[in-house]
Protein backbone atom coordinates (compact mmCIF):
# COMPACT_ATOMS: atom_id res chain seq x y z
CA UNK A 1 0.00 0.00 0.00
CA UNK A 2 0.90 3.72 -0.71
CA UNK A 3 2.62 5.65 1.96
CA UNK A 4 -0.08 7.90 3.85
CA UNK A 5 -0.56 10.91 2.72
CA UNK A 6 -0.09 13.60 5.78
CA UNK A 7 3.88 12.07 5.29
CA UNK A 8 3.71 14.52 1.80
CA UNK A 9 5.58 17.22 1.70
CA UNK A 10 3.10 19.09 -0.18
CA UNK A 11 0.28 18.57 2.36
CA UNK A 12 2.86 18.93 5.42
CA UNK A 13 3.18 22.69 3.76
CA UNK A 14 -0.58 23.02 2.27
CA UNK A 15 -2.90 21.67 5.15
CA UNK A 16 -1.92 23.81 8.13
CA UNK A 17 -2.66 27.02 5.91
CA UNK A 18 -6.45 25.73 5.57
CA UNK A 19 -6.46 23.78 9.15
CA UNK A 20 -5.11 27.11 11.14
CA UNK A 21 -7.81 29.22 8.85
CA UNK A 22 -10.38 27.06 9.75
CA UNK A 23 -9.66 27.24 13.81
CA UNK A 24 -9.25 30.97 13.31
CA UNK A 25 -12.82 31.59 11.86
CA UNK A 26 -14.40 29.29 14.08
CA UNK A 27 -13.23 31.39 17.07
CA UNK A 28 -14.34 34.38 15.87
CA UNK A 29 -17.76 32.93 14.72
CA UNK A 30 -17.77 31.88 18.35
CA UNK A 31 -16.02 35.41 20.12
CA UNK A 32 -18.18 37.34 17.52
CA UNK A 33 -21.16 37.76 15.16
CA UNK A 34 -21.04 37.17 11.37
CA UNK A 35 -21.07 40.83 10.12
CA UNK A 36 -17.86 41.24 12.61
CA UNK A 37 -16.49 38.99 10.52
CA UNK A 38 -15.21 40.55 7.55
CA UNK A 39 -13.98 43.35 9.66
CA UNK A 40 -11.51 41.08 12.15
CA UNK A 41 -10.75 38.62 9.51
CA UNK A 42 -6.97 39.21 8.46
CA UNK A 43 -5.09 39.74 11.85
CA UNK A 44 -1.87 38.42 14.02
CA UNK A 45 -4.51 36.09 15.42
CA UNK A 46 -4.46 34.28 11.77
CA UNK A 47 -0.79 33.56 11.70
CA UNK A 48 -0.63 32.25 15.45
CA UNK A 49 -3.38 29.95 14.48
CA UNK A 50 -1.33 28.89 11.20
CA UNK A 51 2.02 28.39 13.16
CA UNK A 52 -0.12 26.60 16.31
CA UNK A 53 -1.49 24.22 12.95
CA UNK A 54 1.82 23.55 12.06
CA UNK A 55 3.14 22.45 15.12
CA UNK A 56 0.27 20.42 16.08
CA UNK A 57 0.46 18.63 13.20
CA UNK A 58 3.75 17.99 12.62
CA UNK A 59 4.02 16.77 16.51
CA UNK A 60 0.54 14.14 15.35
CA UNK A 61 2.71 13.20 12.44
CA UNK A 62 5.87 12.00 14.09
CA UNK A 63 3.97 10.72 17.03
CA UNK A 64 2.38 8.53 14.58
CA UNK A 65 5.76 7.41 12.91
CA UNK A 66 7.32 7.31 17.02
CA UNK A 67 3.86 4.90 17.44
CA UNK A 68 4.64 3.04 14.33
CA UNK A 69 7.86 1.95 15.54
CA UNK A 70 7.28 0.77 18.44
CA UNK A 71 6.95 -2.96 19.35
CA UNK A 72 5.47 -2.79 22.42
CA UNK A 73 2.23 -3.15 22.85
CA UNK A 74 1.91 -5.94 20.51
CA UNK A 75 -2.00 -5.39 20.67
CA UNK A 76 -2.89 -2.98 17.80
CA UNK A 77 -5.60 -1.71 19.56
CA UNK A 78 -3.90 -1.02 23.20
CA UNK A 79 -1.31 0.53 21.11
CA UNK A 80 -4.04 2.94 19.17
CA UNK A 81 -5.47 4.07 22.82
CA UNK A 82 -2.47 4.93 24.22
CA UNK A 83 -1.35 6.62 20.92
CA UNK A 84 -5.08 8.89 20.89
CA UNK A 85 -4.79 9.50 24.72
CA UNK A 86 -1.16 10.24 24.97
CA UNK A 87 -1.63 12.54 21.46
CA UNK A 88 -4.28 14.56 23.22
CA UNK A 89 -2.21 15.11 26.28
CA UNK A 90 0.46 16.40 25.12
CA UNK A 91 -1.39 18.46 22.67
CA UNK A 92 -3.13 20.08 25.15
CA UNK A 93 0.25 20.55 26.94
CA UNK A 94 2.04 22.04 23.77
CA UNK A 95 -1.39 24.35 22.98
CA UNK A 96 -1.42 25.85 26.37
CA UNK A 97 2.39 26.60 26.53
CA UNK A 98 2.25 28.07 23.34
CA UNK A 99 -1.29 30.36 23.79
CA UNK A 100 0.60 31.39 27.30
CA UNK A 101 3.61 32.70 25.76
CA UNK A 102 1.51 34.27 23.18
CA UNK A 103 -0.29 35.96 25.49
CA UNK A 104 1.58 37.04 27.98
CA UNK A 105 4.80 38.01 25.52
CA UNK A 106 2.69 40.03 23.03
CA UNK A 107 -0.67 40.58 24.46
CA UNK A 108 0.38 41.57 27.83
CA UNK A 109 -2.19 39.55 29.96
CA UNK A 110 -2.94 35.85 30.96
CA UNK A 111 -5.07 34.35 29.02
CA UNK A 112 -8.63 32.74 30.79
CA UNK A 113 -9.69 28.95 30.68
CA UNK A 114 -12.65 29.80 28.28
CA UNK A 115 -9.77 30.67 25.93
CA UNK A 116 -7.70 27.82 26.73
CA UNK A 117 -10.58 25.68 26.61
CA UNK A 118 -11.52 26.80 22.85
CA UNK A 119 -8.15 26.44 21.39
CA UNK A 120 -7.26 23.02 23.14
CA UNK A 121 -10.63 21.25 21.70
CA UNK A 122 -10.54 22.49 18.42
CA UNK A 123 -6.56 21.92 17.92
CA UNK A 124 -7.19 18.27 19.82
CA UNK A 125 -9.63 17.31 17.47
CA UNK A 126 -7.26 18.33 14.59
CA UNK A 127 -4.93 16.13 16.20
CA UNK A 128 -7.44 13.53 16.63
CA UNK A 129 -8.06 13.07 12.76
CA UNK A 130 -4.76 12.97 12.19
CA UNK A 131 -4.73 9.32 14.19
CA UNK A 132 -7.67 8.78 12.76
CA UNK A 133 -6.54 9.22 9.21
CA UNK A 134 -3.85 7.04 9.99
CA UNK A 135 -5.74 3.97 12.70
CA UNK A 136 -8.27 3.75 9.55
CA UNK A 137 -5.05 3.44 6.94
CA UNK A 138 -3.89 0.62 8.90
CA UNK A 139 -6.87 -0.88 9.15
CA UNK A 140 -7.33 -0.88 5.55
CA UNK A 141 -3.98 -2.09 5.08
CA UNK A 142 -4.97 -5.37 7.03
CA UNK A 143 -8.04 -5.92 5.10
CA UNK A 144 -6.09 -5.46 1.53
CA UNK A 145 -3.32 -7.75 2.78
CA UNK A 146 -5.61 -10.46 3.84
CA UNK A 147 -7.54 -10.13 0.72
CA UNK A 148 -4.29 -10.02 -1.21
CA UNK A 149 -2.98 -13.53 1.10
CA UNK A 150 -6.44 -14.84 0.67
CA UNK A 151 -5.79 -14.58 -3.38
CA UNK A 152 -2.17 -15.71 -3.76
CA UNK A 153 -3.52 -18.95 -1.57
CA UNK A 154 -6.12 -19.29 -3.90
CA UNK A 155 -3.93 -18.73 -7.14
CA UNK A 156 -1.31 -21.17 -5.83
CA UNK A 157 -3.89 -23.49 -5.52
CA UNK A 158 -5.35 -23.21 -8.91
CA UNK A 159 -1.88 -23.24 -10.35
CA UNK A 160 -1.14 -26.71 -7.97
CA UNK A 161 -4.71 -27.89 -9.53
CA UNK A 162 -3.50 -27.44 -12.99
CA UNK A 163 0.02 -28.96 -12.55
CA UNK A 164 -1.77 -31.93 -11.22
CA UNK A 165 -4.32 -32.17 -14.33
CA UNK A 166 -1.46 -31.39 -16.78
CA UNK A 167 0.91 -34.29 -14.87
CA UNK A 168 -2.01 -36.33 -15.08
CA UNK A 169 -2.42 -36.24 -18.65
CA UNK A 170 1.22 -35.72 -19.12
CA UNK A 171 0.73 -33.94 -22.93
CA UNK A 172 4.27 -34.75 -23.81
CA UNK A 173 3.80 -38.22 -23.95
CA UNK A 174 0.18 -38.40 -25.17
CA UNK A 175 1.20 -36.80 -28.58
CA UNK A 176 4.59 -39.02 -28.50
CA UNK A 177 2.62 -41.98 -27.98
CA UNK A 178 0.11 -40.92 -30.63
CA UNK A 179 2.62 -39.94 -33.83
CA UNK A 180 3.96 -43.81 -32.65
CA UNK A 181 0.57 -45.29 -33.36
CA UNK A 182 -0.24 -43.05 -36.17
CA UNK A 183 3.24 -43.96 -38.01
CA UNK A 184 3.05 -47.76 -37.02
CA UNK A 185 -0.54 -48.41 -38.11
CA UNK A 186 0.02 -48.48 -41.85
CA UNK A 187 2.80 -50.80 -42.13
CA UNK A 188 1.71 -52.61 -38.96
CA UNK A 189 -2.35 -52.51 -37.46
CA UNK A 190 -1.55 -55.71 -34.90
CA UNK A 191 1.35 -53.70 -33.85
CA UNK A 192 -0.47 -50.59 -33.71
CA UNK A 193 -2.67 -52.03 -31.58
CA UNK A 194 -0.75 -53.50 -29.17
CA UNK A 195 0.94 -49.91 -28.58
CA UNK A 196 -2.45 -48.39 -28.28
CA UNK A 197 -3.18 -51.13 -25.43
CA UNK A 198 -0.19 -50.43 -23.48
CA UNK A 199 -0.78 -46.44 -23.99
CA UNK A 200 -4.25 -46.98 -22.34
CA UNK A 201 -3.31 -49.04 -19.97
CA UNK A 202 -0.89 -46.91 -18.84
CA UNK A 203 -2.92 -43.51 -18.94
CA UNK A 204 -6.62 -45.87 -17.48
CA UNK A 205 -3.52 -46.42 -14.29
CA UNK A 206 -2.65 -42.71 -14.03
CA UNK A 207 -6.47 -41.49 -14.35
CA UNK A 208 -7.73 -44.01 -12.42
CA UNK A 209 -5.39 -43.60 -9.59
CA UNK A 210 -5.33 -39.64 -9.38
CA UNK A 211 -7.54 -39.68 -6.13
CA UNK A 212 -5.62 -42.62 -3.91
CA UNK A 213 -2.72 -41.39 -2.26
CA UNK A 214 -0.90 -44.96 -1.67
CA UNK A 215 -0.72 -48.19 -3.87
CA UNK A 216 0.79 -51.13 -3.69
CA UNK A 217 3.79 -51.67 -5.31
CA UNK A 218 2.75 -54.36 -7.24
CA UNK A 219 0.52 -52.48 -9.32
CA UNK A 220 2.87 -49.91 -10.09
CA UNK A 221 5.47 -51.87 -11.25
CA UNK A 222 2.78 -53.95 -13.62
CA UNK A 223 2.17 -50.45 -14.89
CA UNK A 224 5.53 -49.53 -15.21
CA UNK A 225 6.55 -52.93 -17.52
CA UNK A 226 3.84 -51.47 -19.36
CA UNK A 227 4.95 -47.77 -20.01
CA UNK A 228 8.88 -49.02 -20.55
CA UNK A 229 7.49 -51.38 -23.41
CA UNK A 230 5.60 -47.96 -24.77
CA UNK A 231 8.96 -45.94 -24.68
CA UNK A 232 10.63 -48.63 -26.78
CA UNK A 233 8.03 -47.10 -30.11
CA UNK A 234 9.31 -43.93 -29.44
CA UNK A 235 12.89 -41.91 -30.47
CA UNK A 236 14.70 -42.43 -27.01
CA UNK A 237 16.67 -44.98 -25.66
CA UNK A 238 15.41 -48.37 -24.97
CA UNK A 239 14.64 -49.05 -21.72
CA UNK A 240 14.27 -52.27 -19.88
CA UNK A 241 13.22 -53.27 -16.25
CA UNK A 242 16.39 -54.94 -14.26
CA UNK A 243 16.90 -56.64 -10.99
CA UNK A 244 13.81 -55.87 -8.81
CA UNK A 245 13.67 -56.75 -4.77
CA UNK A 246 11.27 -55.19 -2.98
CA UNK A 247 8.59 -56.25 -0.24
CA UNK A 248 5.25 -55.37 -0.51
CA UNK A 249 5.57 -51.60 0.26
CA UNK A 250 3.59 -48.41 -0.87
CA UNK A 251 4.10 -46.14 -3.12
CA UNK A 252 2.46 -42.74 -4.06
CA UNK A 253 0.57 -43.37 -7.84
CA UNK A 254 3.25 -42.72 -10.94
CA UNK A 255 5.94 -41.96 -9.03
CA UNK A 256 8.18 -44.70 -10.18
CA UNK A 257 6.36 -44.00 -13.87
CA UNK A 258 7.57 -40.59 -13.78
CA UNK A 259 10.95 -41.13 -12.34
CA UNK A 260 11.26 -43.52 -15.56
CA UNK A 261 9.95 -41.11 -18.07
CA UNK A 262 12.27 -38.63 -16.60
CA UNK A 263 15.37 -41.31 -17.32
CA UNK A 264 14.10 -41.60 -20.70
CA UNK A 265 13.98 -37.63 -21.63
CA UNK A 266 17.53 -37.06 -19.87
CA UNK A 267 19.14 -40.31 -21.52
CA UNK A 268 20.99 -39.75 -24.93
CA UNK A 269 19.18 -42.29 -27.64
CA UNK A 270 20.64 -45.13 -28.82
CA UNK A 271 19.47 -47.97 -31.19
CA UNK A 272 21.55 -50.20 -29.76
CA UNK A 273 22.15 -49.71 -26.05
CA UNK A 274 19.18 -50.38 -23.79
CA UNK A 275 19.12 -48.68 -20.40
CA UNK A 276 18.43 -51.10 -17.24
CA UNK A 277 16.61 -49.71 -14.13
CA UNK A 278 17.22 -51.63 -11.34
CA UNK A 279 14.39 -51.39 -8.19
CA UNK A 280 16.03 -52.26 -5.01
CA UNK A 281 14.82 -51.90 -1.32
CA UNK A 282 17.74 -51.05 1.19
CA UNK A 283 16.30 -50.56 5.06
CA UNK A 284 13.93 -47.89 4.87
CA UNK A 285 14.55 -46.73 1.53
CA UNK A 286 13.84 -47.55 -2.37
CA UNK A 287 16.62 -47.33 -4.83
CA UNK A 288 15.77 -47.03 -8.08
CA UNK A 289 19.48 -46.82 -10.25
CA UNK A 290 21.16 -46.89 -13.70
CA UNK A 291 23.94 -46.52 -15.92
CA UNK A 292 23.63 -43.09 -16.75
CA UNK A 293 24.81 -41.70 -20.19
CA UNK A 294 22.77 -38.08 -20.03
CA UNK A 295 22.11 -35.44 -22.42
CA UNK A 296 24.17 -31.84 -22.11
CA UNK A 297 20.81 -30.18 -21.77
CA UNK A 298 18.64 -31.92 -19.92
CA UNK A 299 19.65 -33.69 -16.62
CA UNK A 300 18.05 -35.71 -13.78
CA UNK A 301 18.18 -33.75 -10.67
CA UNK A 302 16.33 -33.28 -7.59
CA UNK A 303 14.33 -30.26 -9.37
CA UNK A 304 13.19 -32.26 -12.05
CA UNK A 305 11.38 -34.78 -9.11
CA UNK A 306 10.40 -31.48 -7.18
CA UNK A 307 6.52 -32.92 -7.49
CA UNK A 308 7.59 -36.43 -6.76
CA UNK A 309 9.38 -34.80 -3.15
CA UNK A 310 6.52 -32.72 -2.52
CA UNK A 311 4.06 -35.90 -2.64
CA UNK A 312 6.52 -38.19 -0.39
CA UNK A 313 7.21 -35.50 1.90
CA UNK A 314 3.14 -36.00 2.98
CA UNK A 315 4.08 -39.27 4.35
CA UNK A 316 8.05 -39.51 5.45
CA UNK A 317 10.27 -37.54 7.02
CA UNK A 318 12.86 -38.72 5.01
CA UNK A 319 13.10 -36.30 1.47
CA UNK A 320 13.94 -37.97 -2.07
CA UNK A 321 17.47 -38.04 -3.01
CA UNK A 322 19.48 -38.31 -6.07
CA UNK A 323 23.05 -39.67 -5.78
CA UNK A 324 25.06 -39.27 -9.24
CA UNK A 325 28.84 -41.33 -9.37
CA UNK A 326 30.98 -42.31 -11.83
CA UNK A 327 28.79 -45.06 -13.26
CA UNK A 328 25.12 -45.55 -11.40
CA UNK A 329 22.51 -42.38 -11.24
CA UNK A 330 20.04 -43.52 -8.62
CA UNK A 331 17.05 -42.31 -7.09
CA UNK A 332 16.37 -42.66 -3.22
CA UNK A 333 12.67 -42.88 -2.51
CA UNK A 334 11.28 -43.66 1.65
CA UNK A 335 9.03 -46.78 2.05
CA UNK A 336 6.21 -46.56 2.73
CA UNK A 337 3.38 -48.19 4.61
CA UNK A 338 0.24 -47.78 6.15
CA UNK A 339 1.62 -48.04 9.92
Amino acid sequence: MKKLFIHKPLFRLLSPLFSGTLVYLLILLINNTIDELGANFFGQELYVCIGLAYLIQEYARISIIIFKRLKRPSSFLVKTILQIISTIIINIVLVSLAMYLYFIKVLYYTPNSNELMIFNSIFSVIALIYVLLYVSHQFLYMVNTEKLEKEEWARQEVEEDFTDFKRGINPELLFESLEAILVVMKEDPDRAEQITDRFAMVYRYLLSKKKDELVPISEELKTLEELLQLFSELPYRKMQLGKVTTSETLVVPGSLLRIAERVMRTTIPSETKKISIDILEFGSELNIQYKHEERIDKLLTINSLKYIQRDYGYYASESVKVIHDDVFKTVYLPKLNLE
